[in-house]
């Protein structure tokens, strides 16, 4: 081997190691909002059912995608639309609008002191001919 092609692999393996021991930018992946998906939602009649999808946004590096899994789902009137932890929600024999329906999640899900982050969307439910209990 030529004192050349020695010098250009010993170059290229310390281009590999550095690539791997150098930190990366120092920044954990963070969480920093949910977008809700749909944002808004009616349903009419007892027993309907609508499928929410929680969209991850997060910086370092900029980057989203679906964590509806890894979220806590809640409703702000379960006696009127339940929803469980799979994002289903489901309406019951009430009436109301402007239910929020809420995704939370940490901004670092390994670190539970690292903050909440929330997302919502807005459910209306009704009775089939406008009649409400």
């Amino acid at each position: 081997m030529s004192r050349y092609a020695s010098s250009r692999r010993i170059v290229a393996i310390g281009i590999l190691l550095a690539g791997f021991l150098l930190p990366s930018c120092g920044f954990k992946r963070k969480l920093v909002s949910i977008t809700m998906i749909p944002s808004t939602a009616t349903l009419t009649g007892p027993g309907v059912n609508i499928q929410f999808q929680a969209i991850g946004n997060y910086e370092h590096p900029p980057d989203h995608g679906d964590i509806s899994n890894s979220v806590n789902w809640a409703s702000a009137a379960p006696q009127i639309v339940t929803i469980d932890q799979a994002g289903l929600a489901t309406s019951t024999t009430g009436c109301g609008t402007g239910i929020t329906i809420t995704a939370t999640a940490h901004s670092d899900p390994h670190d539970s002191e690292s903050g909440v982050v929330i997302g919502t969307a807005t459910v209306a439910v009704a009775q089939p001919g406008g009649i409400c209990p």
